[in-house]
């Protein structure tokens, strides 16, 4: 049975009833008004003026729903960017340049339109983290991260010492899924994608990241069977001969378990690779899972960054900048752009909850197990938020993901970044930011 090597950070180095952080969030002036088969914004003179317009639009023949626009004012979250309660309130927005950044995901954005369909943050959908385990439990020596609160950890299942405690020995999963989930407001670390989300933690790889198909294909079917509504899964496969890489569907086993997240509507979020190949990922499967290449601080492709016809989109991974030369964005000459940066834990040290560094001794970690988090984040709130129904099929939410992208590199889908990078807020609201 081939071995596998996960994609190891350290290894590659209505009118809204706004409550809680949400508190500040600004009537703008603009009506969101939604059709069956499309969304539009109408812009007033000022936010009195639209709250009176509201009725006689919601009058309007065709118009499902009208709600004032909000715009989040993000310091309201308190959490601090760092991995301690003494930090400055708010420090996270100069941290997590991969949500608020030029080339981040406009996050915020998302938040406020979640707030105003009544999900906030991925509320209720449980997000399954096939990986290394989460750090989600205080059961010695295993402690659980101050980012992931103890009541929205799912009860998931260790196929690696086949027991019912998938502590991670590793960190990885932990950062993947603080990157996804890491709560908000607690004064504490960062701010996850979707941050009401609750947690599924499925242990596959060992301490070393690596495991085999076997468990990996259990894992994905356990998550399925035990209620996951989106599945993130950040592994690599390779040949431990040759060192070559392979597409994760190579794998019969692993290719039957996506099929099956397929047929029960379950998506399979999947990190492109770290090998910066253009024929892997393939596309075997492509209407059950959405493969999700990286992006770095300047909106570039990441030099490590796998693409080609089998990639869906692309998401901040950090670090340094591939060589395109015709993307004004890329400047592989330059300092790379920054990491990014979650709450997590070196291997072994379990209760040294810190940001970690690279192997290079940069703060933070990059791969594309960094950008498909933030997929799988975004396809929490839409599942939340239910803009897509309540059960829609991978093909439906990766069509969303994709006609919302933001167009990155040549116009129009490229081989090099795909349909484009992953834009939480215009994903929830179904309209392209122009």
């Amino acid at each position: 049975m081939r071995r596998l090597i996960p994609i190891l950070l350290s290894s590659l180095l209505g009118a809204l009833t706004v409550t809680a952080s949400a508190h500040a969030d600004l009537d703008t002036g603009q009506v969101v008004v939604r059709y069956r088969d499309r969304q539009a914004v109408v812009h007033y003179a000022d936010a009195r003026a639209a709250r009176r317009a509201l009725p006689g639009l919601r009058r309007r023949p065709g118009v499902v729903a009208a709600r004032p626009r909000y715009i989040a004012r993000v310091a309201d979250f308190d959490d601090t960017g760092v991995a301690v309660a003494a930090g400055t309130p708010g420090g996270w927005q100069a941290v997590e340049w991969d949500l608020l950044g030029p080339f981040g995901i406009d996050v915020p954005g998302a938040w406020t339109a979640a707030a105003a369909l009544g999900a906030r943050g991925g509320d209720g959908v449980t997000v399954a983290v096939v990986d290394t385990g989460v750090a989600y439990s205080n059961r010695p020596p295993y402690r659980r991260s101050p980012d992931l609160p103890a009541r929205r950890m799912r009860a998931g299942y260790d196929f690696v010492s086949h027991d019912a405690y998938p502590n991670d020995r590793s960190g990885h999963g932990t950062f993947v899924a603080s990157a996804i989930g890491a709560a908000a407001d607690n004064h504490f670390g960062m701010v996850g994608v979707a941050y009401r989300a609750d947690i599924m933690p499925v242990r596959v790889l060992d301490s070393l990241g690596e495991g085999s198909s076997g468990a990996i294909a259990s894992g994905v079917r356990y998550a399925v069977d035990h209620g996951a509504q989106v599945i993130n899964l950040s592994v690599e496969f390779f040949d431990l001969l040759s060192g070559r890489p392979y597409t994760i569907t190579s794998s019969p086993d692993v290719r039957d378990a996506i099929r099956y997240a397929g047929e029960h509507r379950v998506p399979v979020v999947v990190a492109a690779g770290n090998s910066s190949e253009a024929e892997i990922p393939s596309r075997v499967l492509d209407d059950s899972i959405i493969y999700v290449g990286a992006t770095t601080e300047h909106g570039c492709l990441a030099d490590y960054s796998n693409f080609g016809h089998g990639v869906d989109l692309v998401a901040p991974g950090g670090g340094a900048d591939a060589s395109l030369p015709s993307d004004p964005n890329c400047a592989p000459d330059a300092k790379p752009g920054r990491n990014v940066q979650q709450v997590s834990f070196s291997a072994r040290r379990y209760g040294d909850f810190r940001i970690p560094h690279d192997q290079k001794g940069r703060i933070g970690l990059k791969g594309t197990s960094m950008a498909a988090p933030h997929v799988t984040g975004v396809v929490a709130l839409l599942l939340a938020a239910k803009v897509l129904g309540t059960k829609p099929t991978t093909q439906q939410i990766a069509r969303r993901l994709t006609d919302t992208a933001r167009d990155l590199g040549a116009a129009g889908p490229d081989r090099y970044y795909a349909a484009g990078l992953v834009d939480a807020a215009a994903a929830l609201r179904g309209t392209k930011t122009r």
